[in-house]
C-alpha cells in the first residue's frame, strides 16, 4: 500500500515538473531569452506596457516609416500572418503583432497610423507603438536592436529581425532578415498553442 502511495507521488511530482518545464519554456522551440519590458504609446493614444500582453503568443518587430523598403516587405508579411490568423479564430485573442517605431521623434501616432493603413492591420490584434524618444535607446538596447542614422539622410540603418514571443514572455524564435517566411511563423505560433494547451 505504501510503495503503490509513493508510486502514486512520484508520477505526480514527474507530471508537474513536466508541466512546470512546459510551462516554462519546454516543447519544440527552444528558449532563447526573456523579452524586456516596456511601456510605449499605441495608435489610440493609450500607453501599453508590453508585459500586459502575457498570455498571447506576440511577433515583435521594429520599424519606421520612411523605411524604404525592409520595414514595408516585413509588415507585407506581418500582414498576411494577421490574415490566416484572423480566418482561425487565432489572431487578437491568442496572438498580437507588436510593431515598436525606431523614429519617434519623426513618427507621431497620425503619421504611423497613416502609414500602417497600408498593410490592412486589425487594431485589435496588431499594435503599433510608440516609445518616448528618452526612453527608446534603453528599450533597443534590451532587444539587441542596432539602431544608426544614416549620414546625410533621413534613412535609419537598423536590425532587420522578427522575434517570437511565447504567452510567458519568453523568446521562442528569431526570424532575421526583411522577408520572414509566414508559413514557418504560423507553424511555430501554432506549435506554442499546441503546448500551452497541454497544460
Amino acid at each position: 500500500m505504501v510503495f503503490y502511495a509513493f508510486v502514486a507521488v512520484l508520477v505526480f511530482a514527474i507530471a508537474g515538473a513536466i508541466g512546470y518545464m512546459v510551462r516554462a519554456g519546454g516543447g519544440a522551440l527552444p528558449v532563447t531569452g526573456q523579452a524586456s519590458d516596456f511601456t510605449a504609446t499605441n495608435l489610440d493614444g493609450k500607453p501599453v506596457r508590453f508585459s500586459s500582453l502575457d498570455g498571447k503568443i506576440r511577433l515583435v518587430t521594429f520599424f519606421y516609416t520612411h523605411c524604404p523598403g525592409p520595414c514595408p516587405l516585413t509588415a507585407y508579411r506581418l500582414e498576411q500572418v494577421q490574415n490566416d490568423l484572423k480566418q482561425q479564430g487565432l489572431f487578437g485573442t491568442q496572438v498580437a503583432i507588436v510593431s515598436v517605431t525606431l523614429d519617434p521623434e519623426h513618427d507621431t501616432l497620425q503619421v504611423i497610423k497613416d502609414w500602417s493603413s497600408h498593410y490592412q492591420p486589425d487594431y485589435g490584434g496588431w499594435y503599433f507603438l510608440r516609445p518616448d524618444p528618452q526612453q527608446l535607446p534603453a528599450i533597443l538596447k534590451a532587444w539587441g536592436i542596432y539602431k544608426q542614422q544614416v549620414p546625410n539622410s533621413v534613412y535609419i540603418s537598423h536590425t532587420l529581425v522578427t522575434e517570437l514571443i511565447d504567452q510567458n514572455g519568453n523568446i521562442r524564435a528569431t526570424y532575421l532578415g526583411d522577408n520572414p517566411d509566414p508559413k514557418k511563423m504560423e507553424q511555430d505560433i501554432h506549435s506554442l498553442i499546441a503546448r500551452w494547451h497541454w497544460l
